[in-house]
């Protein structure tokens, strides 16, 4: 092994030291400085502008008929007929027979409830021809009772005088008498005409409800379609007897229908009778299924589900096939319009209550601020004058919005801060002159070689 004096290692070391600063030094020498600019970032802006706006409200309910029935037998007795076709999933028109009933036993009661109306008829007509008799009778028994006194009269004169015979004042007397009792007696029978005039007439009253009544009997043996509809089922058929009561069939009109729609409680001084709904069986989204308008308001809400119901009336061709169905759910929209003007803004742009403002421009560039604003609500839809691709929007309260015609930051959201330049579209182009110098870093002069 070979052993290196200590003074040589020192030696050594000395000199590989001055060599690498000799070399640092050359290149401090030789180095230049190098400058980028500050460059400005371009962003995307709305301008805050008051706008017109409508208010969407969004809800659910379950479609329900307007108009059904279930045909029930008014009367008993057993189905003479069903016409074919008459079947469930059927539609059927107003008036359309669906089953009848034997009705028999009806027509003769009601052939003799009309005997029995005419019965009376005639009796009351009698009346008539009884009251002009009686009165002629009483008419004559008054003329024989003034003939009496008369009579009597000068019998009583011929007595005073001495000439009158007593026994002949006494028949006179005798028959005078019996014709003012025949009279009392025809004028009571004639008093008495009024009151069986009334009676009769109220016994013609029965008789011609007894009349009606057997003419409905008559009438409900035949069971038709209400209104045009659907038949949703039919219960009997040839041969079966019906009770009173039994349900024969269900039929359901699908032209109108109803749907009690719920919308959050704070929609109730928004929407009105009239308001326009757009109706989906799927998730909304794209063209509506149907569209209804707004009948009534329910004036309490649920606090339950913090939720009111305005109830929906949706009109329909019955034949199309992708007709609404009662039991079927849906979703709906509701667009109201704000009576105010508000700065429309797409949702993402405000964030913790803020926006990003491109400031005046100055200097070649702006500074972004931040600026506090409220959001009255948020709605979805199309603003294409806006932006053609934005589907969520948020309108701001009334005097909690940037000031008018402010360019308010929607793109690079996640990248901006307060007091970063920017520019935005239509600003100039800045000068690279006016661009500030900014050292980035020294580097090695081309034109000067390092030591080896």
């Amino acid at each position: 092994m070979v052993f290196i004096p200590r003074t040589l290692v020192a030696v050594l070391i000395l000199v590989v030291a001055g060599w690498l600063f000799k070399l640092m030094t050359a290149k401090k020498n030789g180095a230049q400085t190098h400058t980028v600019q500050s460059v400005s970032v371009l962003v995307e802006t709305i301008e805050s502008t008051h706008r017109p706006s409508n208010r969407v409200w969004s809800g659910y309910g379950t479609v329900r008929t307007m108009q059904s029935a279930q045909l029930v037998a008014e009367v008993a007795g057993r189905v003479i007929e069903r016409p074919e076709g008459i079947e469930a999933g059927r539609s059927v028109k107003q008036g359309e027979l669906i089953v009848r009933l034997d009705d028999t036993d009806y027509i003769n009661a009601l052939d003799a409830a009309r005997q029995a109306l005419k019965s009376v008829d005639a009796q009351i007509d009698g009346l008539d021809v009884e009251s002009e008799q009686t009165q002629l009778q009483v008419n004559y028994a008054s003329e024989e009772i003034e003939a009496a006194r008369r009579d009597l009269g000068r019998i009583d004169e011929a007595i005073a005088a001495g000439a009158g015979n007593p026994g002949e004042r006494d028949a006179v007397l005798s028959a005078m008498l019996r014709a003012q009792r025949q009279l009392a007696s025809l004028q009571q029978q004639l008093d008495l005409i009024p009151s069986r005039r009334l009676r009769l007439q109220a016994e013609l009253s029965a008789q011609r409800a007894q009349e009606r009544i057997a003419q409905q009997n008559v009438e409900r043996a035949t069971i038709r379609a209400p209104f045009d509809s659907e038949l949703q089922s039919v219960n009997t058929r040839a041969g079966d007897w019906v009770g009173l009561g039994s349900v024969v069939a269900r039929v359901v009109d699908l032209s109108r229908l109803e749907v009690p729609l719920k919308l959050p409680a704070s929609a109730s001084s928004w929407v009105r009778e009239g308001d326009s709904v757009r109706l989906w069986v799927r998730e909304p989204g794209g063209e509506p299924d149907r569209i209804g308008q707004i009948v009534r308001v329910a004036p309490e809400a649920d606090s339950s589900s913090r939720t009111i119901t305005v109830f929906v009336e949706v009109r329909q061709d019955p034949s199309e096939p992708d007709r609404l169905l009662p039991g079927q759910f849906v979703n709906g929209r509701v667009e109201t319009h704000d009576e105010h003007e508000r700065v429309i803004l797409p949702r993402r742009a405000v964030q913790s209550d803020t926006v990003f403002v491109a400031g005046p421009f100055e200097n070649s560039r702006r500074m972004i601020e931040k600026i506090p604003v409220k959001i009255a609500y948020s709605f979805e839809g199309r603003r294409p004058e806006i932006d053609p691709n934005e589907t969520q929007w948020v309108a701001l309260e009334l005097g909690y919005e940037p000031v008018e015609g402010s360019p308010i930051v929607i793109s690079l959201l996640d990248q901006v801060v307060e007091g970063m330049k920017v520019r935005i579209e239509g600003d100039p182009v800045p000068d690279p002159a006016e661009v500030d110098q900014i050292p980035l870093a020294e580097t090695q002069d081309e034109d000067q070689g390092g030591d080896t």
